[in-house]
């Protein structure tokens, strides 16, 4: 931090962000302890909460909420690390390069579902898209954010066809509702060993692939097919559940990644066609 302030937040000193305290700014936050000066236009432009939250600009001579480091506008919903990375989504000096890790994503997802923002959740989303995450730690995100549950098939089918049953911590994380539509996707995938009849051995084969185990998954986690949803339409164009056995684990080998996006499609977000919500963009009509 580049300097502190006259007055205190609870027990610490409040400082200035090294980076995002911009003297053009004119909108001062204050979370935690860490003042903000950024560019407000930002905050109205993309979200209907902060149109509404947001003061307008004072009449000359009186002093309102946001206009100085004695009078900052206090974000109490928010940590300071969080709307550290969800700034950098507008002031990223790589422009249209977005290298972020999902912990950082994942943050700024979280406030852009809390706040409204919904292009910079639409960026998060493609972006998280493009990184091959952990099912559980996949479905825990999505499901946390309201992100639209067909983006989850690939991870629900990979805790389908595993070898080993799902455990009390993953069950923790999952939830009810999620542990037992897991289950009987589970039990289905190998119900055809036995003549149709369902099983309770976890580590009995898988018996159905390909556009089988998708229409499966699908029916189970009530997800509509893919082009029936257009969230989907691009991230899923082929089938998810062609799977093979290695090493006694059951994997996809078919168009669409784990993290449930075709590799043709990684190619497409990751170059020209990200969306509008680039820096680049922005910074064409940032205030100064």
């Amino acid at each position: 931090m580049d300097s502190t302030t006259n007055h205190k937040q609870g027990n610490q000193r409040v400082v200035r962000h090294a980076e995002y305290y911009i003297h053009g700014g004119d909108i001062i936050f204050l979370v935690e302890n860490i003042l903000f000066r950024v560019h407000r236009y930002f905050f109205t432009r993309e979200s209907a909460y902060f149109r509404n939250k947001l003061p307008h600009p004072p009449p000359p001579g009186e002093i309102t909420k946001g206009t100085t480091d004695n009078h900052p506008l206090l974000l109490e919903d928010a940590l300071h690390v969080d709307f550290e990375r969800f700034l950098w989504v507008f002031y990223n000096p790589k422009y249209s390069l977005y290298d972020a890790t999902v912990e950082e994503w994942t943050s700024i997802l979280k406030l852009a579902h809390q706040w409204d923002f919904v292009g910079v959740k639409s960026l998060a989303i493609r972006e998280l898209e493009q990184i091959k995450i952990h099912p559980l730690q996949k479905i825990s995100i999505y499901h946390s954010y309201g992100i639209d549950r067909c983006l989850l098939q690939a991870a629900y089918t990979a805790f389908a066809i595993r070898d080993e049953p799902i455990t009390i911590e993953e069950g923790q994380e999952l939830g009810l509702e999620t542990v037992v539509q897991l289950a009987r996707a589970r039990e289905l995938v190998r119900a055809p060993a036995t003549g149709g009849k369902s099983i309770k051995d976890a580590r009995s084969p898988v018996n159905i692939a390909g556009a089988e185990l998708d229409d499966l998954i699908r029916g189970v986690f009530r997800l509509p097919p893919p082009d029936r949803d257009p969230n989907c339409q691009v991230l899923q164009q082929k089938p998810t559940g062609q799977g093979t056995t290695t090493g006694g684990r059951a994997e996809h080998q078919s168009g669409t990644q784990q993290n449930g996006t075709s590799s043709s499609d990684s190619k497409t977000v990751q170059g020209r066609d990200r969306g509008h919500l680039t820096p680049a963009t922005l910074r064409t009509k940032q205030l100064t």
